[in-house]
């Protein structure tokens, strides 16, 4: 697998973490208004995928892998990929770093060509898109690029943000872990804020509530992580996580539902709430989240692009696919596995219609999702979904099941789940 070392990781991750976002090496063209081609046209059909994270990566080698002959040009503003799921084992300092992080190595080996840019814009019309770099022509496009927070739904929270690191995108996760370091120092109140949906990865918020708690327990800090919950329970694996929270941490974790910040006041480190105000000593405050913002330049929806059900087409473009968490009219979740197995299935659609054959034969697939949330360091739960397309219906069926005993079996299962991924996606063809 396309591990990266150390060094690399910390220092690409620093600078993420100090910048917020990195493109590729000629950024500065940015001020170009009419950019160069950056890609010559050959006689190959090109598909185009924007982002390189769970969906995009899997998509882009799979076509190439299923059709060599096809084009496939990934674009990605970092170097490197760090998995957002199981990130909450590296805040609590059970997994390094390293552990999360890939290069795009052996994506590039199979073919697919790799270029680490900044998109700026799509031009539907014409089928380009504009990077910091140059034009791209595509003959198939898919949009993977992730979300973007929604700060302005929190008062005071816009003008501190770049102090206040989420850890819902990659590379934030060094900022706050240098942060926990700091706070294992001094000890006293570590507030956490779970939004109401939608938001990425559903549980992880309550998984990382039950980690950062086993942090200051294991480490024997004098601290407390208080949860507050705009939700009236968790809204996923609720009984699991709220035993763990009494069984485990009852001297450590606070956990408050229907309690929904109404501003930051981050000079006087209070969370003022609809309950009353919260003083923090290191404040994680999740806001909601949207779509990347290339959904609404290229005029494909608001806060969420919605798609043709049950592909995974645009409701707007039948030659762009959209990936990931900026989907917003199904009832998948927005999780890295949902991404993987929609970029497999839309990796065999691309390779179908290339193909010539019409979209109306294609049949369509539905993904499956399973999620494992860690409740100390080797016990975790999980709860899975399989989704079916009820054609007299014209709707998503769902079929869900879910463990809430945790176990250690759970915390195996879940590791080799995660490997597994990350091997198909990074490792050796």
């Amino acid at each position: 697998m396309a591990k990266v070392s150390r060094r690399q990781v910390l220092k690409t991750g620093a600078a993420l973490a100090a910048a917020g976002t990195l493109s590729g090496p000629v950024f500065a063209q940015e001020f170009y208004s009419r950019p160069p081609t950056l890609l010559p046209r050959t006689r190959a059909p090109r598909v185009v995928v924007i982002g390189g994270g769970w969906g995009g990566t899997t998509v882009a080698r799979k076509v190439k892998q299923q059709a060599p002959e096809v084009e496939v040009v990934l674009v990605e503003q970092k170097p490197i990929f760090m998995s957002c799921p199981m990130s909450n084992l590296f805040l609590a300092g059970v997994k390094p770093l390293e552990w999360l992080v890939f290069d795009y190595t052996n994506v590039v080996k199979d073919g697919v060509i790799f270029v680490q840019e900044k998109v700026l814009d799509i031009q539907r019309d014409r089928r380009l898109v504009r990077t910091t770099g140059g034009y791209l022509a595509y003959d198939l496009l898919v949009l993977a690029p992730g979300i973007d927070y929604m700060y302005e739904a929190i008062p005071g929270y816009d003008e501190v943000k770049h102090l206040m690191p989420v850890g819902f995108k990659p590379f934030e996760h060094i900022a706050l872990r240098h942060m926990l370091d700091r706070f294992d120092e001094t000890g006293g109140e570590l507030v956490l804020y779970i939004p109401p949906p939608p938001y990425r990865c559903p549980p992880g918020p309550y998984e990382r509530a039950a980690m950062l708690a086993w942090r200051l327990k294991t480490k024997g800090v004098k601290g407390k992580v208080i949860v507050l919950d705009a939700n009236p329970q968790p809204i996923a694996k609720a009984p699991g996580f709220l035993a763990a929270y009494n069984e485990l941490y009852k001297d450590y974790l606070e956990y408050h539902p229907n309690t929904r910040i109404t501003r930051l006041d981050y000079g006087k480190k209070l969370v003022l709430t609809e309950l009353g105000d919260v003083p923090f000593s290191l404040a994680n405050l999740i806001p909601p989240m949207k779509a990347g913002e290339l959904v609404r330049t290229a005029g494909l929806g608001e806060r969420w692009a919605n798609v043709r059900v049950p592909y995974f087409l645009s409701e707007k473009d039948d030659r762009i696919y959209l990936l990931g968490d900026i989907i917003g009219n199904t009832p998948y979740p927005k999780s890295g596995m949902v991404a993987y197995v929609s970029g497999t299935i839309v990796a065999q659609q691309i390779v179908e219609r290339l193909k010539g054959k019409p979209l109306s034969e294609i049949a369509p697939a539905l993904p499956q999702n399973i999620c494992y949330s860690f409740v100390d360091s080797e016990e975790a739960i999980w709860v899975s979904a399989n989704y079916s397309w009820d054609e007299a219906a014209k709707q998503i069926k769902t079929q869900s099941a879910v463990d809430n005993q945790r176990s250690q079996a759970n915390g195996i299962a879940a590791i080799g789940w995660a490997t597994g991924i990350w091997n198909d996606m990074f490792g050796p063809a």
